[in-house]
Order: C-alpha cells, then sequence, then structure tokens
C-alpha cells in the first residue's frame, strides 16, 4: 500500500508539471516524465487520428505508435513557443498525408495493371449509409465524415483546442484561410444536422 501510494504521489506531481519541464526529465533520462506526457496527449491524439482515418483502423493505430516515435526522436526540436499537443498533431497530420499519399500511388498502380477491366463499378457504394437516423451522434459522424479532409481537421483540431495560428501552421496555409475553413465546416455540419432534425420532426 505505501509503495502504491508513493506511485500515486509520484504520478500527481509528473502531472502538475508543464509540458517543457516533462521533455527536459525524459531527455535526462526519467522515462516516468515520458510516461505523464504520453497519458497526457494519448486520448486527444487517438481520436484525432482515428477520426481522420476512419475505416482504415488498423493503419490509424500504426500512425498513432508511429507519431509517438518520431515525437521521440524529434523531441530536440520541439520549441515552447507552441503547445506540444499541436506539435504531435502536425507530426501525425503528416503521416497521414504520406499514407493517404501512398494508397493513392498504389490504387494508381492496380489501375494501370488492371486498365481496360470492365469489371462492374462498386465506387458508388459509400460505407455508413445506413447509419441509424435515430442516432444523433453517428448522425454528426457521418456530417463530418462527409466534409473535406481540410476541413474535417481544422475542425478536430479546433475540438482539441489548437489555436488557429498553429492549425494554420499544421495545415501548411494562412491564419485566415484556416479560419474560414473553420466557418466552412460549422456551416456544412449545421446544415446536415438542420436536415436530419427536420426529417425526423
Amino acid at each position: 500500500m505505501v509503495i502504491e501510494a508513493t506511485i500515486m504521489e509520484f504520478r500527481d506531481m509528473e502531472t502538475d508539471k508543464t509540458d517543457l519541464e516533462l521533455i527536459q526529465e525524459f531527455q535526462s533520462g526519467s522515462s516516468p516524465a515520458f510516461d505523464a506526457l504520453y497519458e497526457r496527449y494519448r486520448r486527444p491524439l487517438y481520436g484525432y487520428v482515428n477520426r481522420q482515418m476512419q475505416g482504415h483502423t488498423s493503419q490509424a493505430d500504426d500512425v498513432f505508435q508511429q507519431t509517438w516515435m518520431r515525437a521521440i526522436d524529434n523531441l530536440s526540436t520541439y520549441r515552447d513557443q507552441e503547445k506540444f499537443s499541436a506539435w504531435l498533431m502536425r507530426i501525425a497530420h503528416n503521416l497521414i498525408i504520406d499514407y493517404y499519399r501512398s494508397l493513392k500511388r498504389r490504387a494508381e498502380d492496380e489501375l494501370d495493371d488492371s486498365y481496360g477491366d470492365t469489371a462492374e463499378d462498386t465506387s458508388g457504394e459509400v460505407p455508413g449509409r445506413e447509419m441509424d437516423e435515430r442516432e444523433r451522434a453517428r448522425r454528426l459522424s457521418e456530417a463530418l465524415n462527409s466534409l473535406t479532409p481540410e476541413l474535417r481537421e481544422v475542425f478536430l483540431l479546433r475540438r482539441e483546442n489548437i489555436p488557429f495560428q498553429q492549425i494554420a501552421k499544421i495545415q501548411n496555409c494562412s491564419v485566415n484561410t484556416s479560419l474560414a475553413r473553420m466557418r466552412y465546416a460549422v456551416k456544412q455540419l449545421s446544415n446536415k444536422l438542420k436536415d436530419w432534425e427536420s426529417d425526423n420532426s
């Protein structure tokens, strides 16, 4: 009991520290410091990656792990001027982009290999069409998936309280563009949910 209480007390002390303090301690050889950092951001990061890669669950898990590994390898480049969560999600963003680019290349290669094939086209089938319309949460998820990747990403990042200045860095665009994308995302989501509500009124 004494040992468990000491561990809990130590964990509480770790969570009171700033991100930069935990990073510096980890770089000095403290594994518990990284454990505290991981616990602090694993849920928002995992949620962000999974929402960006819906339908690619196993690959999303890989990206989640790769993000942490890349973060560990590049901790020396982190600067405290930006939120650690934004820095972490920018790493995840780049890995997600790399994944979809490789997916596109594979699809193009397969298309080249099967050029001239007249098999029945099933590209019009959209996963998730048969969602239960009585569940608002599921409808919101469907509406979110209908957004373009840029709009969906800015909306999800704002849900994690990432400032627009850092969202602009992540998306490699101006702050005005990120603000416009957020407004457009909210408008599209509102319209889709309004349509759903009118259909069920």
